[in-house]
């Protein structure tokens, strides 16, 4: 009886002070109901204390570096319809930062901010220098903002611990910063400039050269198109030198035709499994590149380009997992060669 009210009465204190943890409590519960209530009362009892201990355990939250760091990344974003970021404040109730809007910690236990997703929040304005101070930033999403054709900082490349970086169709212009080959961790780049709402930026992001790329050799994904890459004679080379990468976004960059020489081809990575070169300047030369060593292309679309008096080369016939092939307007001629039938995924 006494156990059977002293159950009732704590079962209704957790169910108010702890309602996350109540079905964990109610377990506890369900067990000591199918043995001898005097026998377990003790044991339940020392149970109970420690599941409270536990559920009382203060949350540290994010560190004050970090708040701070986020609080003057705010104060230099202004939102279109003036909402944004709302859940960022000074106040008592909101000084947690990883419970704000777009902002993700490691645990409560360290408080510190790995993850920052802000896209398409309709933002505009500066990205503060203050964004480096989150030391342990892993992932940055700014797309589809509006940053009015500034440049992407430089500073950027200072958050060394950085692994996906997405700044696409946020209107940045200018030149990419060399610095972004200091971040040696990247797995994921995305800076394709499609304009904001659909409005190509006047300056659009471009490139005198990949040199800095070849130093984010863990890099799977990039995408940089509708970025000017008119001036990089040497983007083969640079994609060559990225062993892990999957997936090759170059569509309407204005590429030049590709110097092949034994090294690229050499180099050429059989990590590839997606690419798309459409709507640039390329010759036939390319086909060099491609044929006999992307064994594993999933996807290769090749459209909007000058292939003017070349045909569809035979050996593509050798990408047995080929599933997508564009080749539209791009100038081709011949027939299609029979080796293409061998290519039964597409």
């Amino acid at each position: 009886m006494y156990f059977t009210s002293f159950a009732c009465m704590l079962t209704l204190v957790v169910l108010y002070l702890f309602p996350k943890e109540f079905p964990l409590f109610v377990l506890i519960m369900s067990v000591a109901n199918m043995v001898e209530a005097r026998c377990c009362f003790k044991l339940l009892y020392a149970i109970v204390v420690v599941l409270l201990l536990h559920m009382s355990s203060p949350c540290i939250g994010c560190s004050e570096r970090d708040r701070q760091a986020l609080l003057a990344l705010k104060q230099g974003l202004v939102g279109d319809d003036g909402d944004s970021l709302l859940s960022w404040g000074r106040e008592a109730q909101n000084k947690n930062c990883c419970q704000w809007e777009g902002v993700y910690c490691s645990s409560n236990q360290t408080g510190h901010v790995v993850k920052l997703d802000l896209e398409d929040q309709s933002l505009r304005g500066k990205i503060s220098p203050e964004l480096v101070k989150l030391q342990h930033l892993e992932y940055l999403d700014l797309s589809f903002n509006n940053f009015s054709g500034s440049k992407i900082p430089d500073f950027i490349g200072s958050l060394s611990n950085s692994r996906h970086l997405d700044l696409s169709s946020a209107n940045f212009g200018g030149q990419i910063p060399n610095q972004l080959g200091n971040l040696t961790h990247f797995q994921y780049l995305n800076l394709s400039s499609y304009g904001y709402g659909g409005i190509r930026p006047v300056n659009s992001i471009h490139a005198k050269n990949l040199n800095w790329l070849p130093y984010l050799s863990g890099l799977k994904h990039l995408d940089l198109s509708f970025t000017n890459l008119s001036d990089v004679v040497g983007w083969l080379e640079a994609v060559n030198m990225l062993p892990k990468l999957r997936k090759l976004i170059l569509s309407a960059c204005k590429l030049p035709p590709p110097i092949i020489s034994s090294v690229s081809l050499m180099n050429s990575s059989n990590s590839l499994v997606h690419v798309d070169l459409s709507s640039n300047n390329l010759n036939s030369s390319i086909f060099q590149w491609l044929s006999g060593t992307h064994t594993n292309l999933v996807y290769l679309d090749l459209s909007w380009n000058n292939f003017r008096g070349t045909s569809i080369p035979a050996s593509f016939g050798n990408m047995s997992s080929l599933a997508h092939l564009s080749l539209h307007r791009s100038q081709l001629e011949g027939g299609i060669p029979n080796s293409v039938a061998k290519l039964c995924r597409l």
